[in-house]
């Protein structure tokens, strides 16, 4: 009989581990592909939103800092590699911010709108440091105020428009995917 519970509760873990992969994943090439396709031709304020960053701010506020970091992980090489970049800080930002997220987001209960915008709030500013660090770098004469306010400012607008309007969404996976 013990080996039957045993054995019951491995297949039940597996089952969960297995849902929370396919789900996330399927969330992230989801908001990919939007992303990549749809934002890059219908730009909001003239700039395409970041919707990896507001999915990885919200499943780390949900699920935690590790499927953050994951996801973190997962998102900016998906992103990278779609958009064919070289060799990018990406990836480490977007882990650095899940993980952030998750870990702070573990003594907010119960989880609310408004905690949620805050985790945002705290994100958008790393992700305009980024985006400048590459205009910077891509640029060989560099005019701070023209990049600031053609492709930073922009972009920020955008992104927390878009993680206003993602947030229900990603709340509603999150709790899916989370019962046990």
């Amino acid at each position: 009989m013990s080996q039957k519970y045993v054995s019951g509760y491995r297949a039940q873990t597996r089952a969960r581990a297995a849902r929370y992969i396919l789900s996330i994943s399927g969330a992230i090439l989801l908001l990919a592909v939007l992303q990549t396709t749809l934002f890059a031709r219908a730009r909001i304020f003239g700039a395409i939103p970041d919707l990896m960053l507001c999915a990885v701010i919200c499943i780390a506020y949900f699920l935690g800092r590790y499927a953050g970091a994951v996801t973190g992980i997962g998102a900016g090489v998906l992103i990278e590699a779609l958009g064919s970049v070289g060799v990018s800080i990406l990836p480490v930002v977007y882990l650095l911010c899940g993980y952030l997220a998750g870990h702070y987001a573990r003594a907010v209960t119960p989880k609310r709108y408004g905690a949620y915008l805050v985790y945002l709030a705290v994100a958008l500013p790393v992700r305009a440091a980024t985006t400048l660090t590459y205009a910077c770098l891509s640029y060989h004469s560099i005019d701070l105020p023209k990049i600031l306010l053609q492709t930073v400012l922009p972009e920020l607008v955008a992104t927390a428009i878009c993680g206003c309007v993602l947030y229900v969404p990603l709340m509603l996976l999150c709790r899916a995917i989370d019962k046990p």
